[in-house]
């Protein structure tokens, strides 16, 4: 076929769907297929949930997307309402917001989160429709967070169930559609401005729901009466409709959504019965149309003109379809050319069908497949959409290369859109497009200016001769970003009607690139920074292209952070029942130089004590305390290493003498050596020990909806300070570094600082959007705070806070990604090194924290990326000894004790040096003895001593020179020309073996893809595909 017709014909016409293996599906479940209304599909899928009808009345089942196989034990029950369930839908930018609908005209908001290996489930808020009668859909709006649309007889209700009272009732909705008859179905535009909806009285109408209540568009749909079914088709001007005519037949048609006079092409299909579920995905313009009762799955491609549907060929499901959802593109095999993912539903539980495109070659990311796909972040909130505004949802890659770059540059690629910006030109363009918007439309428009060249860099090329000209280090160039130096181009829609241009809103690709860049050096065209004359030479470093355009990313001392387990007769193997479904704000493991602490399972709060000098196979008896109540918190006191402290269910505080010995193998000790209490005292959330004063503790408890924190003098045993101010649950206390202040989050998304000393509040500021548990840190001796929770949308994020203005919020934030575990911060003080762990997780990022004040940081960012751990096996939690328990010999930075479901690893932290026979003043200054008291409790309650610095020691051992004193007494060299030399010679022998290397791997792929050529050449031709079909 010649390519000159293969132009127009579709990359996805050889779309290939298969159903997985009985080992890939979700089995062993209970599914419904008795769907309440015609439009339920069932299923729905998020980020990461899966949540289907239940066999129970009323009841959805919830499990996790990623567990395959039989996970009928993995189900979360969802008792959503008396009556049954008529629907349900995930929010897209909150995949742990549910919304259900029930046959008694009732909604609820939930919460999922996760503790541990458990599934629960919250009531947010209520929503009272007041008709009585069954929802028969619940449809979120698709740029809007907190905006939902329901059906339910003849009325369209809009709800905005944002900023409410937790498990508030919303009666008033916000606009309300009345039609003439029932409803069948009812569809937003991608870009929620317009709603359509099908009747029963066979008519179609397009509305706008914050201009007026009646519709702007109707026109006659299918004539049948059986229900009939409408999909906005994206972004476009464009609706498809399937349904019955008058002669029962089933037909499709593509409408104009401007002109709903008559299709724009309509096709009949069979005389079946069966109701299809249209499922519809913009980017690929590709329409699947399982039906209910059939094992086959249709779909067809939409396009913008005649012919508007080209059938595909139909693929086979496993069994015949009761319900089925699309997955979200997030978790597509892309590598394998993996273009959507769809989930069904049949009696004997859920399949995945997977639609890939064949290709020759799959060691590429195929960007043709995968356009821009649309983000779990929401263009605009609901107050936002309410007053009239619109903004798109950002875009992000699918390309598995931006995971493993830097965030900087991982946030152009995550934002950029062809649809929102136009990129950056690498050179001039001729004649930029931009389309003059209608007087209704005028917006503030920009434009993008031509990058100038850059300075060009003279190689040198005989470094035998020394040169005094200035040279450049690197290739720059400088982006405008000015409002006023920024176009959009928008094309025109199908039917000549040219869209409306894009606020400079949405234009955060390359604004986004520059302002969040690392340090980076700019000049203008035409200028270089001259650099001082010198005779010896000057080695010109070529930038590459990304760092030319985004700057260098700052190096971090410990970037090459190393994580190297000891050896495994040093680790706790063959642990038996440890427990895992403590309290998240409860820590899992404790440590000291001579225990280790682990919470266990069984009645009574059990705690297993472990000494830490006597490793090796633990066996199923573990030497135990038992506190006669479900554990809420434990601590080791940082000054007596033999005092345990717990908390538990019984409102009791109980302080536990550990012998040297440790603990009776034999029998379980049950009677704790002091215990404390208080007459309102209930649901104790943790216990912290002061930094610096002995014998001081503190108490977090929730005191009968009155969250108090406490402080204890345990020499006295008395309860000596009552802080009073939080809302909710105390999620986590730190003290600053000299114990006068204490920091506390909660549960009403509240940073407070108080005075230790009298309980004022002295502080309070906004933290993280989420009601899911957070942890908060003060970062040494620093005005830095770190708390790490979970934002918007279930993000995993970092927030660091100037302790003196918390009101301003926080002054930088990380972004991590979508897991359900809970983070923990670790931080070490001598290196600004902030480790983060959580429950479940294979992976432990690490970050170098810049704790400069506000006043005096001139950085681009605070967080600068070092290594980080990645172990086979899911940890629970991490601990850490003291520095002084380090091996400085080995460049020990610290000693960590990882806890997984079986065993406590022990892994040495360390940064390679060659010259490790010296010690390493540079990576162990002194540092604070937390092992020693400053002051005494009466001392610090009446205010003494706290302002006297605490104790530091020297780390270098007494047969070791550090590594100052040894570069202190090396001579100096005078030929300083001779050192550069060699240096540049170096340089170049390391840069030819580079190149080398890298020609070398390009050479083994491009054999691999002959070897791959020559033998699809070997395939007889059966005739099916002609060879110039391929899409390469």
């Amino acid at each position: 076929m010649s390519k000159r017709f293969l132009a127009n014909i579709s990359k996805y016409r050889n779309a290939v769907g298969k159903a997985a293996k009985h080992e890939e599906a979700y089995t062993d479940l209970k599914p419904s297929t008795n769907a309440t209304t015609d439009t339920s599909q069932l299923v729905k899928v998020g980020l990461n949930w899966i949540a289907f009808k239940h066999a129970s009345l009323g009841t959805v089942g919830i499990l996790p997307s990623g567990t395959v196989g039989r996970v009928g034990a993995d189900v979360h029950l969802l008792n959503a309402h008396g009556a049954g369930v008529s629907d349900w839908e995930f929010s897209p930018f909150d995949s742990n917001v549910l919304i259900t609908g029930s046959d008694n005209g009732e909604v609820k908001v939930w919460q999922i989160a996760t503790d541990g290996d458990s599934i629960s489930t919250e009531l947010t808020a209520t929503i009272s429709t007041g008709t009585g009668k069954t929802i028969d859909a619940i449809v979120h709006h698709p740029s809007a967070h907190g905006i939902v649309a329901t059906t339910s007889t003849n009325l369209v209700q809009i709800w905005d169930y944002t900023d409410k009272v937790q498990g508030a009732t919303i009666s008033c909705a916000t606009h309300t559609l009345t039609h003439p008859s029932a409803i069948f179905s009812m569809s937003w535009k991608g870009d929620g401005t317009l709603l359509a909806t099908t009747c029963k009285d066979t008519q179609i109408r397009v509305f706008d729901p914050r201009l007026q209540d009646t519709p702007i568009h109707t026109g006659q749909g299918p004539a049948g009466n059986r229900p009939s079914r409408v999909v906005w088709l994206g972004e476009k001007d464009m609706l498809f409709t399937l349904g019955f005519n008058k002669m029962r037949e089933r037909e499709n048609a593509v409408w104009n959504s401007a002109d709903l006079s008559a299709p724009l092409e309509i096709k009949r299909l069979d005389s079946s019965s069966g109701i299809a579920l249209p499922l519809y995905d913009e980017d690929t313009s590709i329409l699947f149309l399982p039906s209910r009762g059939e094992s086959v799955v249709r779909w067809m491609e939409i396009s913008d003109s005649a012919p508007f549907m080209t059938e595909g060929i139909a693929f086979s499901a496993q069994g015949p379809v009761a319900g089925a959802a699309f997955f979200p593109k997030q978790v597509l095999k892309v590598m394998q050319t993996e273009v959507i993912r769809l989930l069904t539903v049949n009696a004997n539980g859920l399949w995945p069908i997977s639609v890939s495109i064949p290709r020759r070659a799959y060691l590429d990311f195929h960007t043709d497949l995968y356009p821009e796909t649309k983000s779990a972040v929401p263009g605009l909130e609901a107050l936002e959409w309410l007053r009239g505004g619109n903004k798109p949802v950002p875009r992000m890659s699918l390309d598995p290369g931006a995971a493993g770059k830097p965030e900087w540059i991982r946030q152009a690629i995550w934002t950029a859109s062809p649809k929102d910006a136009a990129p950056a030109p690498a050179v001039a363009q001729k004649q930029p497009l931009v389309v003059q918007p209608t007087p209704s439309q005028q917006k503030p428009t920009a434009t993008i200016a031509p990058t100038p060249q850059a300075p060009a860099v003279t190689p040198v090329s005989q470094p035998s001769k020394p040169t005094t000209e200035p040279v450049p280090t690197a290739s720059t160039e400088t982006i405008s970003t000015g409002a006023s130096k920024l176009s959009t181009y928008q094309p025109a829609s199908a039917f000549g009607k040219v869209e409306e241009p894009l606020t400079t809103s949405a234009l955060v690709t390359a604004e986004v690139a520059v302002n969040n860049r690392p340090h980076s050096v700019s000049t203008q065209a035409g200028k270089a920074s001259s650099l001082p004359s010198s005779p010896s030479i000057v080695t010109p470093v070529r930038a590459s292209p990304l760092a030319s355009r985004f700057g260098a990313q700052k190096a971090s001392r410990f970037r090459f952070l190393t994580f190297k387990p000891y050896h495994i007769s040093e680790h706790f193997e063959n642990m038996s029942g440890l427990s895992i479904s403590t309290a998240p704000e409860c820590s899992m493991i404790e440590v000291n130089p001579k225990f280790l602490a682990i919470p266990l399972h069984g009645s009574g709060g059990r705690i297993g004590i472990l000494k830490t000098n006597e490793p090796g196979r633990v066996g199923t008896k573990i030497p135990s305390l038992v506190c006669s109540s479900d554990l809420t918190g434990f601590k080791f006191d940082p000054f007596n290493h033999n005092l345990l402290v717990t908390a538990s269910d019984d409102t009791k505080i109980k302080g536990w003498i550990i012998p040297e010995g440790g603990v009776d193998k034999e029998s379980d000790t049950t009677k704790p050596d002091w215990v404390l209490s208080a007459p309102t005292m209930d649901k104790i959330s943790l216990v912290l020990f002061h930094p610096r004063a002995k014998d001081v503790l503190l108490s977090a408890s929730m005191d009968h909806s009155d969250p108090t924190i406490r402080l204890w003098n345990l020499k006295t045993q008395e309860e000596k300070l009552a802080i009073k101010g939080h809302k909710d649950v105390i999620f986590s206390c730190d003290f600053n570094h000299q114990g006068d202040k204490i920091v506390s989050v909660s549960k009403d998304k509240t940073i407070r600082i108080w005075n230790a000393l009298t309980g004022d509040l002295i502080q309070e500021g906004k933290g993280h959007d989420s009601l899911r548990s957070c942890r908060v840190l003060w970062l040494g001796e620093s005005d830095v705070i770190a708390s790490v929770g979970f934002g918007r949308g279930s993000q995993r994020e970092i927030l660091l806070f100037d302790s003196n203005d918390l009101a301003k919020g926080p002054i930088e934030s990380k972004k991590m990604d979508a897991s359900p575990g809970i983070l923990v911060p670790h931080y070490d003080p001598d290196t600004s090194v902030l480790g983060i762990s959580a429950r479940g997780d294979r992976v432990m990022k690490h970050f170098e924290i810049d704790v400069t004040s506000p006043t005096e940081f001139s950085g681009k960012s605070r967080f600068v990326d070092v290594d980080r751990l990645e172990q086979g096996s899911l940890q629970q939690d991490v601990a850490y000894l003291p520095k002084r328990y380090c091996n400085v010999k080995e460049i020990e930075l610290a000693k960590m004790y990882r806890l997984t479901y079986n065993s406590v690893e022990v892994i040495r932290v360390s940064v390679p040096r060659n010259k490790k026979e010296f010690f390493q003043d540079d990576l162990f200054p002194d540092t604070v003895d937390v092992e020693t008291s400053s002051l005494e409790a009466a001392d610090f309650f009446a205010g003494k001593g706290l302002d006297v610095p605490p104790r530091r020691i020297n780390l270098c051992p007494s047969d070791m020179e550090s590594l100052a004193q040894h570069q202190e007494m090396m001579p100096t060299t005078p030929h300083s020309s001779t050192n550069s030399l060699d240096k540049f010679l170096h340089g170049k022998q390391q840069a030819a073996e580079d190149d080398r290397k890298k020609q070398a791997m390009e050479r083994m792929f491009e054999t691999a893809k002959e070897s791959k050529a020559d033998r699809d050449t070997l395939v007889p031709d059966t005739g099916i595909i002609a060879d110039d079909e391929w899409d390469d």
